[in-house]
């Protein structure tokens, strides 16, 4: 499918072209909603037994503009009898990338769709994305085979205490600060510790509904900071509802503590902050919307229960 910006001519022939390459993508969006192999493995990752322990992501190439794309596919889950159980949000990973980021159809597992703009895409599997897939899926085997690594230390008084007095630190209360900032688009407060993250989990949840948060649930994960992987703890927010979420590196010297070292950016010592700055560089492109009528054909493409 040819960039339109590569057509020259007269006004009916640019028309011709523009109807041409509009009907082309809206080919490419159906069949990938209606018969891609990977929109199909996805879905069929989705009714995992545990999805609050669950996690995937995708890497897809599209000119398809985001919001027309949530829109399909919360209309194509709905239609699966799966609704939406939370707002999505809009984020840019890394560079050149956006996400819609903590899609959550209902009693499913969350996911990532990840996108990388390309003018001549309607919408396709990336060749590559993370660690040379473009489909990821984590589960509690995968978290619990990861946690195996570690020689986390064992939990008494001194650790409790620890624990007690970190969440109440100021490190941890700045860092609630910034999840409902309207310029985050996602954040992270990093720490390190050797201890178990299943340990720190309910601790965790009872600073946050101490200091009025409202949770979900909490999805133990990973992410890649620079080519390895690292723990994660995922709150997903009810009220206010955002997702953020501790990022932590084992450290058999410290029961817990800021990790005040920059570990994916520099302009927030303790923290990584996702911004709106950041994504509106990734849609400063000449992204397409699809009309309702549009949208309505991709959906009626594909097979849904009876």
């Amino acid at each position: 499918m040819k960039s339109l910006c590569k057509y020259k001519g007269s006004r009916h022939t640019l028309c011709a072209v523009t109807n041409m390459h509009r009907q082309a993508l809206l080919e490419e969006v159906k069949y990938y909603f209606a018969d891609s192999d990977q929109w199909h493995r996805l879905c069929a990752a989705l009714p995992d037994p545990d999805p609050h322990g669950s996690h995937l992501h995708a890497y897809v190439a599209t000119s398809v503009h985001p919001d027309s794309l949530e829109s399909i596919m919360t209309s194509y889950f709905a239609r699966m009898g799966w609704p939406s159980s939370r707002k999505i949000d809009h984020m840019s990973p890394r560079a050149k990338m956006g996400s819609l980021h903590g899609i959550e159809p209902k009693g499913k597992l969350h996911f990532d769709f990840n996108w990388f703009f390309d003018e001549d895409a309607g919408l396709r599997p990336l060749d590559g994305g993370e660690s040379g897939c473009n489909l990821l899926i984590w589960n509690r085997w995968y978290i619990n085979q990861y946690n195996r690594q570690f020689q986390f230390r064992e939990f008494g008084t001194a650790e409790e205490k620890a624990l007690e007095s970190y969440f109440k630190s100021s490190h941890f209360l700045k860092g609630l600060e910034y999840p409902v900032m309207p310029t985050t688009c996602h954040m992270h407060i990093n720490v390190h510790t050797s201890i178990h993250p299943d340990i720190i989990q309910p601790y965790a949840e009872e600073a946050l509904r101490r200091e009025g948060f409202k949770l979900y649930y909490t999805c133990p994960n990973v992410y890649l900071v620079d080519g390895k992987y690292r723990g994660k703890l995922v709150f997903m927010g009810q009220q206010p509802e955002v997702v953020f979420d501790i990022g932590w590196k084992f450290d058999s010297d410290v029961i817990i503590q800021p990790a005040w070292e920059p570990w994916i950016f520099e302009g927030h010592p303790g923290y990584d902050v996702w911004t709106t700055a950041m994504l509106d560089e990734v849609m400063d492109e000449n992204y397409v919307r699809l009309s309702e009528v549009e949208i309505a054909a991709v959906l009626d493409a594909c097979c849904f229960p009876a």
